[in-house]
């Protein structure tokens, strides 16, 4: 029992980090068969860096890519294309290191039958 106590007061004097993030944005969207889509997001004007993660339990091939864009010029930041079934998984860091800089997500269905659903979340990570 007395290991039981101490065990407990060790957990409970043991600095712990919690981090609560809270989506800077969360959109579902429908991307019609064979045809690509394209969201904007207006990112804060404060320098920091963010994940994009886009996942869907639609039939594949989707093509996922993040772009930045500042002003009138867009550079991909990253591109994937995944072949599965169902379960597609897509994962980005968006630096912003100036706070000018805003997102968009392109998601491409090339299933000529189906549309796609797709879940897109954008979270600010904390500053290191």
């Amino acid at each position: 029992m007395k290991r039981v106590i101490l065990l407990f007061m060790l957990f409970m004097l043991m600095p712990t980090m919690v981090v609560a993030q809270e989506y800077l944005y969360q959109r579902d969207v429908t991307v019609p068969a064979y045809q690509t889509l394209r969201e904007f997001f207006d990112m804060p004007n404060r320098p920091g860096k963010y994940e994009v993660t886009m996942v869907s339990n639609s039939m594949g091939p989707l093509t996922f890519r993040v772009l930045r864009v500042r002003g009138e010029h867009e550079e991909t930041v990253k591109r994937m294309r995944s072949y599965h079934m169902d379960s597609h998984d897509f994962n980005a860091e968006f630096d912003n290191p100036d706070g000018k800089d805003d997102l968009i997500v392109e998601i491409a269905n090339s299933n000529p039958a189906t549309s796609a659903r797709v879940s897109v979340i954008v979270v600010e990570l904390p500053p290191q």
